[in-house]
């Protein structure tokens, strides 16, 4: 015997996505750089305009749990091929489409509109912000992916290490 109702909750779960789910999108996490001066470059390698608002980017700081880190305003958009720049408040390079106090933590986290993961970066091998094999960290330089933004879902496959932007 069924009870009434429970159908439906069963279809109101199954579109729901979890927190760490992975959602596939043409937005990928294409270069980061730490610190006050750094930036996080989001990339659209599809061939349409994107709507990022309401978008989030998470800081992945040594805990269990990302923090929040910077969530994209209303009408924020990536147009295809082309990128988004977060930076931080110390950045000196001349395009800023949003700033933050600084970009921190051993990786990032990017979270579309419904909360699931769209893509991720990390560098230390606890990270919850690393996909497979942790990026080989890069003092001093940016991580980056190649020139057509590859994501195989191995931060150290994907992202090498690259002279930071001026």
């Amino acid at each position: 015997m069924t009870k009434p109702g429970v159908p439906f909750v069963i279809l109101a779960l199954a579109g729901t996505l979890a927190p760490d789910t992975v959602r596939a999108s043409s937005v990928k996490i294409h270069e980061v750089l730490g610190g006050p001066a750094g930036y996080i470059a989001l990339r659209n390698t599809g061939a349409v305009t994107l709507d990022i608002g309401g978008w989030s980017v998470q800081a992945c700081t040594g805990g269990a749990v990302p923090v929040e880190l910077a969530t994209m305003p209303a009408g924020s958009e990536i147009p295809a091929g082309d990128h988004f720049l977060i930076t931080g408040q110390g950045f000196g390079g001349t395009v800023q489409q949003m700033v933050v106090e600084a970009i921190v933590g051993d990786g990032e986290m990017l979270l579309d509109r419904r909360r699931a993961r769209v893509d991720s970066v990390g560098w230390a091998p606890s990270s919850p912000c690393r996909e497979n094999q942790a990026a080989v960290a890069c003092p001093g330089f940016a991580q980056a992916r190649d020139a057509v933004s590859r994501d195989t879902d191995d931060n150290k496959a994907d992202f090498g290490c690259v002279r930071p932007l001026p």
